[in-house]
């Protein structure tokens, strides 16, 4: 079997996400010895593009270290490898290590396989003082990649030893090797997002807020209630106090611009609340006289009819709370924030976080969409007759 190991250095908004439109690869690192320079410097890059290309289709199996990461960039730059067999170093060390630690780092497999570690200086002196990648002095990025590539390589050969011994686990390793390239796939399209309505729809459930907001403190006599604290929702269904704060008078100032004016101070005081509903045994929280306002909570409780009146606007207020922050506000301010295309939802698939092995999602969780949002997710192939 042909092993090409691979790895890239990019720009770094969003940690290098490559769906942000402001970010650049900037090089390219092969396990062949060669570093290819693509939009670091000002020159032409094609034939480099080309010359990555031809590496690639002699390869029979792709490596790398989170692998998906650098499929992204190289598809976006027009590289072609969806015939090929992949060895993602890290989905394999997640299986070797019975799925417990989410997301290996190169590093900490370096090292455990004792083959050293990657150059820090590059994050250290760098990044995490907010230089961007395209102004790093070029010999020190190069090393920087090349380690990566060295070690990744380096890994990818301590693990198939280890396999060896392991025989069973050799066909599940292939088969999420081949998974992967399927969920690289599905990420790099993305999914199509009606971004205005999302918005627009995001809006009226604001409004639809701000008229139970209005109700409720129809219950309340606090105007500063936040229906959206711990704190205050325990104390309102549970009795007890709230903390708020007042100026109050505590003299005049004597000499100044504002001499004769009245002076305040900041004043803690409780406000009190009688309780509505029995607490459920088990629900008290870590902060003492707190009890749980989580939703299966909050839907076990019984009262009288004014209180449950009260809960079912605090219940109505949460469900669409959470649909316009999470899903209408939400997915809409995640993609300017990514700087995303206007309308394409670039979701994570992860392979490496739960223990059990089963996918999961994130940035946005795409498994856990309510019906009405779903709308909004449209096809690229017209409509279905």
């Amino acid at each position: 079997m042909n092993y090409l190991t691979l790895d890239v250095e990019t720009t770094i908004s969003n940690k290098g996400n490559p769906f942000d439109q402001s970010n650049k690869l900037m090089l390219v690192g092969l396990s062949n010895g060669k570093t290819y320079d693509i939009e670091y410097s000002v020159d032409p890059y094609k034939e480099l593009l080309d010359d990555i290309q031809i590496a690639v289709d002699k390869a029979d199996v792709l490596v790398g270290f989170n692998i998906k990461f650098d499929l992204h960039w190289l598809q976006r730059y027009g590289i072609i490898f969806k015939d090929k067999r992949i060895w993602d170093c890290q989905l394999v060390e997640f299986i070797l290590r019975n799925q417990a630690n989410p997301y290996p780092s190169l590093n900490g497999v370096a090292e455990y396989y004792e083959l050293g570690s990657k150059l820090d200086e590059v994050k250290e002196n760098y990044w995490k003082n907010g230089i961007d990648t395209d102004q790093i002095p070029l010999p020190i990025l190069r090393d920087y990649l090349q380690q990566d590539v060295k070690l990744t390589e380096q890994v990818m050969y301590r693990q198939q030893a280890v396999l060896k011994e392991r025989p069973e686990l050799q066909r599940l390793i292939s088969l999420h090797n081949q998974d992967l390239m399927v969920l690289q796939e599905m990420e790099y399209n993305g999914l199509n997002f009606e971004y205005e309505k999302s918005n627009t729809l995001g809006d009226e459930l604001e409004e639809q807020i701000g008229k139970l907001d209005r109700r409720l403190h129809e219950y309340i006599n606090y105007d500063d209630f936040n229906p959206n604290s711990v704190d205050h929702l325990s104390a309102l269904l549970y009795g007890g106090n709230i903390k708020a704060k007042r100026q109050v008078p505590i003299g005049h100032y004597k000499t100044g611009d504002r001499k004769g004016e009245v002076k305040y101070k900041w004043e803690e005081f409780l406000i009190p609340f009688n309780r509505m509903f029995n607490p459920i045994p088990g629900t008290e929280l870590a902060k003492e006289g707190l009890y749980s306002t989580d939703d299966k909570t909050l839907r076990s409780l019984k009262g009288n009819k004014n209180a449950m009146e009260l809960l079912n606007i605090l219940l109505t207020r949460a469900t669409l709370e959470k649909r316009r922050s999470t899903y209408y506000i939400g997915l809409t301010k995640l993609i300017d924030t990514m700087k995303w295309k206007h309308n394409i939802i670039h979701g994570q698939l992860n392979q490496c976080v739960a223990k059990t092995g089963r996918l999961s999602s994130s940035k946005p969780n795409l498994q856990n969409f309510d019906g009405e949002i779903k709308t909004l997710f449209t096809t690229r192939y017209g409509e279905i007759t």
